[in-house]
């Protein structure tokens, strides 16, 4: 369906509109307009197209997502021990008097360790609104209209909110996780941020 005269692109407001979605019915301008089988899409609806990511890869993800965070507070750990223990060694300390000093080491490495893997989980999702795992998947998380999540939906709704919501009540997490097996493939922190998450294999 042809735009009419002097219609904006939903998404470029300075270019003229060439079409109306099938979809959602905005104004699209040429670049923005993909076709499917039910007529003309619009950039947005396009992602709102794309199948959704399966149960496997986001599973898979998720155990990627994981290592991020915990590769690098055991990796911080295991320094921390051998510092100490290295610390020890050339101070004439006795083994008993590395404990604390072990503890102390392990605590400071290990904060170290989760906020570097949250720095660079942040950054992913800032820079393509992908995780490291969704991003070697091709998974991406986006709005249930199909626009793009706002950084601050995927950390504080999608994450922050339900771990520590898990934290509080373990049947939470349960929960979540049982919410993907619905027909729409929807995890519990999906239906509070608003999001799907959409298998972009093909996508260019």
């Amino acid at each position: 369906m042809q735009a009419p005269v002097g219609a904006q692109c939903a998404v470029h407001p300075q270019v003229a509109a060439a079409v109306i979605c099938e979809r959602c019915g905005s104004f699209a301008c040429s670049p923005c307009v993909a076709f499917s089988p039910t007529g003309s899409l619009c950039a947005r609806c396009q992602v709102a197209h794309k199948p959704l990511g399966s149960r496997g890869l986001r599973f898979l993800a998720n155990i990627v997502d994981s290592l991020v965070f915990s590769v690098p507070v055991i990796a911080s750990v295991f320094l921390s021990v051998m510092v100490a223990a290295a610390f020890g060694t050339e101070g004439g300390g006795k083994k008993d008097d590395l404990g604390p000093l072990v503890v102390v080491l392990a605590l400071f490495f290990m904060f170290g360790g989760v906020v570097a893997g949250a720095a660079v989980q942040v950054l992913m999702q800032h820079k393509y609104g992908q995780s490291v795992g969704k991003r070697l998947l091709k998974l991406r998380v986006v709005r249930v209209d199909g626009s793009p999540v706002e950084l601050w939906r995927l950390v504080l709704l999608r994450n922050v909110v339900p771990h520590v919501a898990g934290q509080l009540c373990g049947l939470i997490g349960l929960i979540d996780a049982i919410f993907i097996f619905g027909a729409d493939q929807r995890c519990l922190h999906d239906l509070v941020a608003d999001t799907i998450v959409v298998d972009v294999t093909n996508e260019g």
